[in-house]
């Protein structure tokens, strides 16, 4: 059973409408409807993330900036999120959590739309897409 469970799981293929695997990276990606409406500053991204119970799991967080870019497709515009994502926000920016160096006010996000890393105020409201450390074990 193991065997065929390994073999169905690729980027872009559903384990559940809610979530999708990168096999690549590992890496589990929240892909409900939240991710494509609900928008909120940097501190309640954090908070949202880490409170966040998806797909029987209770170990979701913000991804850092490197992450947010594992699932950007260069080839692609608006949107530039690979394309197995279905939820993706009007806008695309999407928070991560990595804070800028430079400006304690700020931190970084992705624009999904069009591929670009972004600086940005704490405050300003953005969208959420959560992530956690996948393992094929799960």
């Amino acid at each position: 059973m193991r065997i065929i469970f390994l073999v169905m799981i690729s980027f872009g293929v559903s384990l559940a409408s809610d979530v999708l695997i990168d096999n690549k990276t590992g890496l589990m990606w929240q892909d409900n409807s939240a991710a494509k409406y609900i928008k909120k500053d940097w501190q309640e991204a954090l908070a949202f993330c880490e409170a966040l119970h998806l797909a029987g799991h209770d170990d979701w967080r913000l991804p850092n900036v490197k992450e947010l870019e594992s699932i950007i497709d260069l080839s692609e515009n608006n949107p530039a999120v690979k394309n197995s994502f279905k939820n993706v926000g009007d806008s695309g920016y999407y928070w991560s959590s990595t804070e800028d160096e430079s400006d304690e006010a700020s931190a970084r996000m992705m624009n999904f739309k069009r591929a670009y890393d972004y600086i940005n105020y704490k405050t300003y409201k953005r969208y959420v897409r959560c992530v956690r450390n996948s393992s094929t074990m799960d």
